[in-house]
């Protein structure tokens, strides 16, 4: 099993994402820290722990950071509802919050699994980049990032900068300079990681109460994505979440990623290219093509699991 930690801002993708680690038996999720993003750091870290007890378990969830780069932290309602899951109640936790905060928590995972712990990243970059500065040796103590974040260009119609890149650029761009080694899934391989009506409709035909929550939380999610004409919401956090599973489901290049964080036309854009000067060394495997039948398959698979 992959020890891994999910750092999340959920969020309606956020919250398949998470059901789907727990799920899986090739996971060991040994924690979530949470980052302000798709909405404020109080309501996603409440949103974590809601979820988690509606997985029917208890782990320690840490919260972690607002940036203080910005003068205000973009909000993602607009596609995750005002309370980040597409304005449905989810039931009350059943366990408190870890009193560790997410970069002690980092650390403290880090230091007992030196070498084996993964960050599995589905959200602002705040907490990764504030936990190396602070323990630099982290560089070499964590195995790997797992990514959702970005977008490389490969015949991409999403805009430059990703929600997750443009929250914190300079973050995401320590991130990128640090060393550990980084599956990056960007935004145009997770725009084909959409699930149909007829999908959908699966998992609430099942009756069950996580995966026809999930439909719940999918219906203001599912408005957003078709105002963008897409087949059905893109789900892209999952889809990292899913490759950390199973990463055959897609197709890897390895290139050079870094972040623009000077010019304010294109702050947070991921530049993706092969050099392999000294300088600029391709550090980052970078999603390409994508197998969406057997993600949909596997989605199903373990939030049917509940």
């Amino acid at each position: 099993m992959r020890k891994i930690i999910i750092d999340c801002d959920p969020g309606v993708d956020d919250a398949i994402a998470i059901f789907m680690a727990l799920a899986s038996e090739k996971l060991d999720v040994l924690g979530i820290t949470t980052v302000a993003g798709n909405v404020g750091i109080e309501q996603v870290t409440y949103n974590a722990r809601a979820l988690v007890s509606m997985a029917g378990t208890s782990l320690p969830v840490c919260r972690g950071l607002t940036s203080s780069r910005l003068n205000a932290c973009p909000d993602g309602g607009h596609s995750h509802g005002g309370n980040g899951v597409g304005n449905i109640t989810l039931p009350e936790p059943t366990f408190e919050e870890d009193r560790r905060d997410a970069v002690q928590f980092i650390d403290a995972m880090a230091n007992r699994y030196p070498g084996e712990l993964e960050l599995v990243t589905i959200g602002p970059l705040t907490n990764i980049a504030t936990a190396l500065h602070l323990h630099p040796e982290l560089s070499s103590n964590i195995k790997r990032i797992i990514m959702m974040g970005g977008a490389a260009g490969f015949g991409t119609i999403a805009p430059e900068v990703e929600f997750n890149m443009s929250v914190d650029p300079d973050s995401a761009a320590t991130v990128f300079q640090c060393g550990i080694p980084i599956d990056m899934y960007g935004l145009d391989v997770t725009n084909r990681a959409v699930i149909t009506a007829e999908e959908i409709a699966i998992l609430r035909d099942t009756g069950r109460t996580v995966p026809v929550t999930c439909c719940a939380m999918l219906a203001t999610y599912a408005d957003f994505s078709c105002g963008l004409a897409s087949q059905g919401p893109a789900l892209h956090d999952p889809l990292a979440v899913a490759g950390a599973i199973d990463e055959s489901l897609v197709e890897f290049g390895r290139y050079h990623v870094a972040v623009e964080t000077e010019n304010p036309a294109t702050r947070g854009t991921t530049v993706v290219n092969d050099r392999s000067t000294s300088a600029a060394r391709p550090q980052t495997r970078v999603a390409q093509e994508l197998d969406r039948a057997r993600f949909i398959a596997m989605l199903i698979e373990l939030l049917c699991s509940y």
